[in-house]
């Protein structure tokens, strides 16, 4: 079996995902890890961005290990579902608008964007991860309550936007624009911060 040594520990490399991602375990725990150029730009804002997410409280799968000198990070596996097949046969509950606009205010505060996208965000055992590893610094237009928050709903924009990704959606789902436009303010007035 291959290995790897990273921060002094040794993993053993169980499947390679990709070239730059794979699967490890050490002391009978699997581990995600993601390689990458710790020289070059791209590399650097992962670090930077890594380091600022695992410490901002955002909930994201969690960083073990980031050897930013010799470019491995690793962490926790999460195996769930994507919301953008979550949404496309169910809809959010309160639960889990409350966590997401937990998570947009922790990333507010800590001057971040994220990507709200929801074929970044992982539902494991009613727990939502930021799966992305990348955030902008705050931009207020491109906020979750300013920009994304119509993907999270049934609307016009949601199935488009799963057309766009080639998963399927009812659109009987929709409601009339006005019943959605309600159902939205009056959510991101009960969660907003």
């Amino acid at each position: 079996m291959e290995t790897i040594k990273i921060k002094h520990r040794t993993f053993e490399i169980i499947e390679r995902l990709s070239l730059d991602n794979f699967i490890v375990e050490r002391k009978g725990k699997q581990y995600f890890v993601r390689q990458f150029d710790p020289k070059s730009q791209e590399g650097k804002e992962l670090a930077y961005c890594l380091k600022n997410l695992s410490t901002s409280g955002v909930k994201i799968p969690k960083l073990h290990y980031l050897d930013d000198r010799n470019g491995f990070a690793v962490s926790e596996i999460i195996i769930g579902e994507k919301m953008s097949d979550y949404l496309s046969h169910s809809d959010m509950s309160e639960e889990l608008f409350e966590q997401l606009f937990r998570n947009a205010y922790f990333a507010k505060v800590h001057s971040m964007t994220l990507d709200y996208d929801p074929e970044w965000w992982t539902l494991v055992n009613n727990t939502l991860y930021y799966t992305r590893p990348i955030f902008i610094k705050f931009q207020k237009e491109k906020d979750l309550a300013d920009h994304y928050i119509r993907l999270w709903f049934n609307t016009h924009e949601l199935a488009k936007y799963l057309a766009k990704l080639g998963i399927s959606y009812d659109k009987s789902r929709i409601k009339d624009e006005y019943s959605t436009n309600k159902q939205v303010v009056l959510t991101v007035l009960k969660h907003y911060r």
